[in-house]
């Protein structure tokens, strides 16, 4: 009956210990205070500075990515309508991809500008530190966006995963 409930108690206790460091996994992007915590990245030495004006730079960029997406998302649903019509008018359907395709290379340049802004902010460490992880962001892989692709990234490119 001893070994039993000693057998009992170890189990309980290791179940205890992986659900607590689980939970503390799981918590760790959040939000911190006013920081938003992981969205620097853990690059080397970031000033208070910094930070605020890469939080601003982000928030700005989001304005203007969250507008681009909402037009693409409206160009996917009318070039959905416009393939599935009993006579598809390939003009009009040519001409809608050739709209999307301007407002994909906005969004790459958008993007990357974006990227080069935060780099102007950073000493020659951070930019090394900053540069090694471009493409590690946050929602890279099976994403929440259309098909199996990245999705669209929450926290941007720019940062390494935890």
């Amino acid at each position: 009956m001893k070994k039993m409930n000693l057998k009992t108690m170890v189990l309980l206790m290791a179940s205890l210990l992986f659900i607590g460091t689980t939970q503390i996994k799981a918590q760790k992007g959040q939000m911190k205070g006013n920081k938003a915590q992981g969205w620097v990245c853990n690059i080397p030495d970031l000033t208070d500075d910094q930070q605020k004006k890469i939080d601003d730079l982000r928030v700005e960029h989001q304005k203007i990515m969250l507008n681009n997406r909402n037009q693409m998302m409206e160009k996917r649903a009318k070039l959905n309508t416009l393939r599935t019509a009993d006579k598809a008018d390939m003009n009009a359907i040519n001409k809608l991809i050739d709209e999307m395709g301007v407002l994909h290379t906005q969004m790459m340049k958008d993007k990357e500008a974006h990227h080069q802004a935060i780099r102007s902010l950073l000493n020659d460490k951070q930019r090394v530190f900053f540069d090694s992880h471009k493409g590690r962001g946050f929602g890279e892989g099976r994403g929440s966006g259309q098909g199996m692709g990245r999705g669209y990234n929450r926290m941007g490119n720019d940062c390494p995963r935890r």
